[in-house]
């Protein structure tokens, strides 16, 4: 996706003068002239022009009454319509014409978090993770106008943060910025903000399955741009997925319960929603669409959902996960899988439900976009857990701590069964 050079200019040349080219690009034109790309996928493409003079069509002549000047003029303006009809050529438009432009940078920066994390130092895998967490790998910024209409779509080259966007009308903006778009999303050459409200317009969470090709992230800002001028914009951007993190595994089993019968075998993920809007504007959506480490009655199996642990070996599971707030009452779910006595067995917990026990810092806002959720376990009751793996436990015998934070903020959920 690359910069459409779509935009109108005036001025007094022939349409012959406007259509040169320079260094592969087209000339100018200060007349009244439409340009436009031959190929709007890709960057940087030539455009070419179709420029209509006033006056060399009607004006260059003088009028005189009579037939002959009457007719002249209006040959003159039969012209003029042919070519602006010719201009056309079913190409998305930017706007209506307009004078002097201005230009507009734009610089991206990551959401500050309320709360910092110092993250432990000198461990190569989780440095190398963080890395591809914070990773921007393409920016695409739409400068829409105040009505909603697109001005203009770019794309920043590789690598890079900050870019000035010129050409554009005068005017208020609104602003959106998405990073690590996945190849599967494309946009309308006729898109505008409410597109983004669009309930078929989603991420889906098969492409946020790993850091490696970058988080999917956005944001959005507003400024007003003045003619001949160039402003500057810095717009924040978070990442749509939230991390779930499996942090202590503590056995302490109660009173007729065997801990010799008992192997845990997995954690996993389960009622994660496969699909979340871009975040940019804000608008309710709750898919009826699930996915778990394994089947349930809601989730379909997605494998990236689950990991194999083992009471001495759990340590740096996690799990990417879209926003999740419950209204339908199919929260995501965290679960511990193992065997007690031989059996299959689940133990389930909501993440972030406003259960506060343990002295962790469980909010109840269940899973937003942009922060971390880290699980702390206590089995104490290892004979009793369901078959169910989307069964949640029982209240009276379990104990949540959750500690939601930004993404370098962590929090943390204290949980028992």
């Amino acid at each position: 996706m690359g910069v459409r050079p779509d935009g109108v200019r005036r001025g007094a040349v022939g349409a012959a003068e406007c259509a040169r080219k320079e260094n592969g690009r087209p000339e100018k034109c200060p007349g009244f002239c439409s340009i436009r790309s031959e190929n709007a996928a890709r960057s940087y493409l030539p455009a070419f022009a179709v420029c209509i003079n006033i006056k060399s069509f009607a004006m260059k002549e003088s009028i005189h009454s009579g037939r002959e000047s009457v007719r002249a003029v209006f040959a003159g303006l039969l012209g003029i319509v042919f070519l602006m009809t010719a201009c056309d050529g079913g190409e998305t438009t930017q706007g209506p014409a307009a004078g002097p432009t201005a230009s507009l940078t734009v610089t991206l920066k990551g959401q500050e978090p309320s709360v910092r994390a110092v993250a432990p130092a000198g461990d190569p895998e989780q440095e190398e993770l963080a890395a591809a967490e914070n990773s921007v790998h393409n920016v695409t910024v739409f400068v829409f106008n105040a009505n909603g209409t697109l001005d203009k779509k770019h794309t920043f080259a590789p690598s890079v943060l900050s870019e000035t966007i010129t050409g554009l009308l005068a005017g208020p903006k609104k602003l959106v910025v998405l990073a690590n778009v996945p190849s599967t999303v494309s946009f309308p050459d006729g898109i505008d903000y409410d597109w983004f409200a669009d309930v078929r317009n989603v991420i889906g969470l098969d492409t946020q399955k790993t850091a490696a090709d970058g988080l999917f992230m956005s944001g959005e800002g507003s400024v007003t741009l003045t003619a001949n001028a160039s402003e500057t914009s810095t717009v924040a951007v978070s990442r749509l997925v939230a991390k779930v993190k499996l942090g202590t595994v503590s056995i302490v089993p109660e009173a007729g319960h065997d801990a010799a019968k008992f192997a845990l075998t997995g954690v996993m993920v389960m009622k994660a929603r496969g699909s979340a809007q871009m975040g940019v504007p804000s608008a309710a959506y709750t898919p009826d669409l699930f996915y778990g480490g394994m089947k349930g009655g809601k989730s379909e199996a997605r494998d990236y959902l689950a990991e194999t642990v083992t009471t001495e070996d759990h340590a740096n599971r996690y799990f990417y996960v879209l926003p999740s707030d419950n209204a339908d009452g199919n929260t995501t779910l965290i679960t511990l899988a193992g065997t007690y006595a031989g059996e299959p067995t689940y133990f389930s917990f909501r993440i972030n439900d406003g259960t506060v026990t343990g002295g962790g810092t469980n909010d109840g806002t269940f899973i937003r976009r942009n922060s971390v959720y880290t699980v702390n376990v206590t089995l104490r009751r290892l004979g009793g857990g369901s078959t169910d793996p989307e069964v949640t436990a029982d209240p009276a015998s379990l104990t949540v701590t959750v500690e939601p934070q930004e993404w370098a903020t962590e929090l943390v959920q204290n949980v028992e069964w």
